[in-house]
Parts: C-alpha cells; structure tokens; sequence
C-alpha cells in the first residue's frame, strides 16, 4: 500500500457523508487505532477509550442513535471515542511502573503525579472539593502566574475530551494516508450511546467516525475555509 505524505494527507482529508459499499480491511483501522494511542494528551494520563464497534446488531442499533444519517448508515466501520474521568488512576499508575524500569522516578516527577494530579482530578458528590480548589488557585493567582482549572468535573470533561480529541485527530488523518474516508459525527443520542456501549457517568462520547470507502457524491462541493487573517493572529 502507497501512503501520502502528511501534508497531501492535510489537504485531502474530508468529511465524507456516503461511503460506497467497498469493504475497508481490518489492518487499516487496526493501523490508525494505533496512530490514535500515539496523540499527544494532558500529562499522559491517556483518558480516553475506542470502541470498534462490529456486532451488526450493536452497529444497527449505533446508526440508529446517530439519527441514521449517511455517514453512518453507508459506513463500513464505526468507531466511538469515549473520553473517561475514571481511568487517571489506573493509567497513572502504570505510567509510575514502566517510568520506574528505567530508574528511579524523580522526585518532581513523583509528586506531580502522586500529589497534584490527585488534587485537580478527584471530585466529591457535593463539589466542595471543586469551590476549595477554585479558591485556592485565584488566591494564589493573585500573587502569581497560577493554572485556575480545572476545578470542576465539567473542567475535568474538557480536559480529557481535549485529549481524546487528539486523538481521533490521528485516527482520521492515518485512515486518509491509506486512501479510505471516515467523518466525524457529533449528531447522535449520547444517551442510546451510552446504553449500547454499557458506558458509566463518568464517561462522556466525544465522536462517533465512520469509516469507508469514499463515495464522490458523498463530498458535499470543494472545501471552504474562512481567511486565515481573521482566525491566525500574530500578537
């Protein structure tokens, strides 16, 4: 297989609304997952999660929460990327385990993880935890240059849906680069989403992306941006 280089993979990548019935093979969407796992995300605590969807009962029920629209319903795959405030832990802790088959963890390092990424995730029922760390931080931003979120579990959402943003980034360009299509949608039933994939509270869809071969009709008129000088600022 040819791939692009990444700039020809920039400027071709589309949101393709129909696919053609042309199967895409596993190992492309098993090469891009694993692009996807690669994009960078805050502190390296990688909360987020894919789910390949490929029961066709599971993928008829994801279409129809996706409001059966083309993108979805012509796709060959589906994939839903799920941001989560409940893995930071666990992925914290390994991230400690394999830093220390090297050496020993720094002491900076040490207390990063171990003191302040406690401190910004963990969250009560009640948010009295959330309205401490808001005082706490515009105190000392008072005095000082000091970070002011996150403080609440919406904070926390943004943080984590940043990250897994990225990386659904990664995915879509390393399936452009192998010459197939996929669009991101954002137009579905998180609820129904939630229920098909078994998903907690603490876990937020941040995309569902079909995956296929590009139909042409499914390309809607040449790719329109507005002028760079009114969203690039040089300051």
């Amino acid at each position: 297989m040819k791939y692009m280089n990444f700039f020809d993979v920039v400027d071709t990548r589309r949101s393709v609304r129909r696919f053609t019935q042309t199967p895409v093979p596993d190992e492309v969407i098993r090469k891009a997952l694993a692009a996807a796992l690669k994009a960078p995300n805050s502190s390296n605590l990688q909360c987020w999660e894919f789910y390949w969807v490929k029961s066709p009962a599971k993928k008829a029920e994801l279409v129809e929460a996706c409001l059966s629209q083309g993108a979805a319903r012509t796709a060959n795959h589906l994939i839903v990327a799920v941001s989560r405030l409940d893995t930071w832990r666990r992925n914290r802790d390994l991230l400690i385990e394999d830093m220390q088959k090297t050496g020993p963890v720094p002491k900076f390092v040490q207390n990063y993880y171990l003191k302040l990424i406690p401190f910004l995730y963990a969250q009560d029922a009640l948010g009295i935890l959330a309205m401490i760390k808001c005082l706490a931080f515009n105190a000392i931003g008072l005095f000082k240059p000091m970070l002011r979120r996150p403080v609440s579990k919406a904070d926390l959402f943004e943080v984590v849906t940043k990250s897994a943003a990225l990386a659904c980034e990664n995915f879509m360009l390393a399936i452009a680069a192998q010459g197939f299509g996929s669009c991101p949608m954002e137009g579905f039933d998180e609820k129904r989403l939630q229920r098909i994939l078994n998903l907690n509270r603490k876990c937020h869809v941040v995309m569902v992306i079909g995956v296929g071969d590009i139909d042409a009709a499914g390309i809607f008129g040449p790719q329109y941006r507005v002028d760079s000088k009114l969203v690039v600022h040089e300051v």
